[in-house]
């Protein structure tokens, strides 16, 4: 009977204690139910931007992280520029079209400006400039270093022309008159050219901000590396005209020879001073002198077959009774123009640009050029530039 009892009693207890458990188990859902929506649900923006939702379930919270919204960001075109620049440099693929003058005096007084043709398909090059990565300074200054490069071709030659006289006359006790001729300049196509490269190595300060998408407006001064070649007119295209009077000169064959190489050597633009060619225009009637320098002359290949005259030709040979051997005559020839043939490593140089940013392209325009003397002459490279370039930066 005690043992039933005991058995009775457990039994009693695991009922109450069952049915106690599943009371508390809807009591319990129903008081999550109410509190996690109205009471228990925060939420807060955190440090970083990221909100948090916390959750209470008895004595237990847990935080479950919410992803914010980001904002709405425009799609980028697409560009190389960088948005602060470049780190190392920046190269300038795109096309330029340039018009470059040559203008070189002589001590003597001789005198050649060499223009380029005016159209636009015979002066469009490609550009390949390099910059340096930009400093800044303040807000709008700015400070980097260029690289730009030029090719160039001058196939006119600008002559001056006097078209009328101009008379003026003053009264006074004398009644003296004065008259000045009126000159006008033209571009002519003489038979000479000139032709060459400089590349620009300078500092440049701009006006803008930095970064290759903004506008600006800078200047720079350094150094240029030059070559030069070709043929000029030297007498402002009296130049054949001018060694027709020189060669009638001579009393003899030999004399009118070297009246020809004397005038040539002061008049005729030996920029480079040539030591061999020098010799051979000073004493041009010696031995075979003048034979020489012909083919002196064909070999380096100096002189464009343009430049020669047929009526010159056959004035010489003419007037010295068919005695020139060919090369002799083609020597003669050669005279009646300039020969340029010039370089420098180190001429000063100037340039001054605007640049504007359209989309992923720049466009600049600019002037500028080299200018420097060489054994007594005075040259200078005048560059008008207007360039399309897409900012590669490195």
């Amino acid at each position: 009977m005690i043992g039933l009892k005991h058995a009775l009693v457990e039994t009693f207890f695991k009922s109450i204690i069952i049915s106690l458990f599943i009371i508390s188990i809807p009591i319990q859902s129903q008081e999550t139910n109410q509190k996690v929506p109205t009471k228990n649900l925060n939420s807060k923006l955190s440090n970083d931007g990221v909100q948090e939702l916390k959750i209470k379930f008895q004595n237990d919270q847990t935080i479950i992280p919410l992803t914010p919204k980001k904002p709405y960001e425009p799609p980028k075109e697409f560009s190389f520029k960088k948005e602060n620049g470049s780190r190392f440099l920046t190269f300038y693929p795109g096309v330029q079209a340039n018009l470059t003058d040559l203008t070189i005096q002589s001590d003597t007084g001789g005198n050649a400006v060499m223009k380029d043709d005016q159209r636009m398909d015979q002066n469009l090059t490609f550009l390949y400039d390099l910059k340096s990565p930009e400093w800044q300074i303040g807000e709008n200054w700015g400070l980097f270093i260029l690289n730009r490069n030029v090719n160039f071709r001058q196939t006119k030659q600008k002559i001056t022309d006097v078209v009328a006289t101009n008379s003026s006359s003053s009264e006074d006790s004398n009644s003296s008159k004065d008259s000045s001729p009126i000159k006008q300049y033209t571009n002519k196509d003489l038979g000479t050219e000139t032709y060459g490269s400089y590349h620009m190595l300078l500092p440049a300060i701009y006006y803008g901000k930095k970064g290759n998408d903004h506008f600006r407006l800078g200047a720079g001064f350094g150094y240029s590396k030059v070559n030069i070649q070709g043929t000029a007119d030297f007498n402002d295209g009296n130049g054949y005209f001018n060694n027709f009077l020189v060669f009638s000169s001579g009393r003899n064959l030999d004399e009118k020879i070297d009246n020809m190489g004397r005038y040539s050597l002061l008049n005729n633009g030996n920029i480079d001073a040539d030591p061999y060619r020098v010799y051979l225009l000073s004493n041009l009637s010696s031995g075979n002198n003048l034979e020489a320098l012909g083919l002196y002359t064909l070999l380096k290949g100096d002189v464009n077959p343009k430049s020669i005259d047929p009526l010159l030709a056959l004035f010489y040979s003419q007037l010295t009774g068919n005695q020139l051997s060919p090369l002799e005559l083609y020597a003669l020839l050669t005279l009646g123009i300039g020969r340029v043939n010039s370089s420098s490593n180190y001429a000063k140089s100037y340039y001054v640009f605007w640049e504007i940013p359209i989309g992923v392209i720049n466009w600049r325009l600019g002037i500028g050029g080299p200018f420097y003397n060489q054994n007594g002459y005075k040259i200078s490279l005048t560059t008008i530039e207007m360039s399309f370039y897409t900012p590669i930066e490195f």
